[in-house]
């Protein structure tokens, strides 16, 4: 899936309503681990979002932004307990004044520089959500950041619902303490592997609500959330070696080449992450059967859902996007509606800017005290 760029994501400021002003330093947590990263100033992100050719005016950056590192625990994909980290930026409002709390989950990348900790520039995705006056945290997931060199959980459902669940755990604690304020409201969102991420995290957090924090709505976009049809339809296998592994009639050789040469096809030679491949070796060894736990798309969900997704995506196929309105609508989801992209043509990487509108438009619906 590919990388929701910092470069598209400035265009999630087109019909926002955005706001900057300066925000204080103020002093670490030891047991949460954080560090001051960076801080930009309104100016500083008005500049950068006009380098992109993208035309603000500069009177609607408000809160300037500060950005800090932040160290907690989660769990791999194997299970193991592991120290991850995460980005949190933070508008600068003053003391006492709430923000809703926003979780961004990136999308596919295969470069630890390009991580949310690491990827320190006032154009940054978070950098821009916390400036609409979002407190904005975003995790590195497993594989990237302070877990560089541990295998990514590359779209297994429980790991990667973890390493965000576990983050907006710690980032609460740590807020608090540092007297920033939240007003409880708490929104999701992701493109690509951050829309899988997004939707297993809020299906997580219903079972098990995180305290101190409503979750309001949540936006995945473009994301495979019907695992076990789109690896069927993306696998370059050919049908008698789909049809076995369907009856699990690969050897264990057969099944050890074929994860090789797929996952060489999916990640690029200069990759300084680790993918595990669980899921491609699940597949591959029982078939669509052998991957129905990754599927985050059939499910009962009780607080809203607003995907996106364009019908010419061949990255993820558009079905992903209506496998799961169908499916959840017919669990008894009272509230998941789907937004069709509508850029020519409507693929993975031309949504992306459109994606940001639909995002600011969406979240403008439900957030207070921006």
């Amino acid at each position: 899936m590919n990388r929701l760029k910092p470069t598209y994501l400035i265009l999630v400021l087109l019909s926002a309503n955005l706001g900057l002003t300066p925000t204080s330093a103020f002093a670490a947590t030891p047991n949460f681990k954080a560090k001051k990263l960076a801080s930009f100033t309104s100016e500083q992100i008005s500049t950068a979002v006009s380098t992109l050719g993208v035309e603000i005016p500069d009177e609607q950056f408000k809160y300037s932004v500060s950005l800090y590192s932040l160290n907690y625990e989660t769990t791999d994909g194997y299970g193991k307990k592991v120290i991850a980290s995460g980005l949190v930026a933070i508008p600068a409002k003053g003391i006492g004044v709430p923000s809703p709390l926003l979780s961004f989950q990136h999308g596919t990348i295969f470069q630890d520089k390009e991580a949310p900790s690491k990827d320190l520039v006032a154009g940054a995705p978070p950098t821009i959500l916390a400036s609409l006056g979002y407190v904005t945290v975003a995790s590195d997931y497993v594989g990237y950041g302070a877990s560089k060199g541990k295998p990514h959980p590359y779209l297994l459902k429980t790991p990667s619902a973890n390493a965000v669940t576990d983050l907006l755990k710690s980032a609460s604690k740590w807020l608090k303490r540092n007297n920033i304020s939240l007003n409880k409201q708490l929104f999701l969102t992701g493109y690509s592997e951050g829309g899988y991420v997004t939707m297993a995290a809020h299906q997580a957090i219903q079972a098990q609500p995180i305290n101190g924090l409503n979750l309001t709505v949540s936006i995945p976009a473009a994301g495979p959330y019907n695992i076990s049809r789109t690896l069927k339809n993306l696998t370059s296998l050919s049908s008698a070696r789909l049809q076995a592994a369907e009856e699990q009639r690969l050897s264990p050789i057969l099944v050890d080449w074929l994860t090789a040469k797929i996952m060489d096809n999916l990640i690029p030679n200069d990759s300084d992450v680790v993918f595990q491949d669980t899921i491609i070796r699940d597949f591959l060894r029982k078939g669509s059967s052998g991957i129905t736990q990754y599927n985050v798309h059939d499910w009962q969900a009780k607080s809203p859902i607003v995907l996106f997704h364009g019908r010419k995506d061949a990255t993820v196929p558009y079905f992903n996007a209506t496998d799961a309105v169908k499916a959840m609508i017919t669990k008894g989801s009272a509230n998941v509606t789907l937004v069709d992209c509508t850029a020519t043509p409507a693929n993975h990487e031309n949504c992306i800017a459109e994606y940001g509108k639909v995002l600011i438009q969406t979240l403008g619906n439900y957030a207070q005290d921006l």
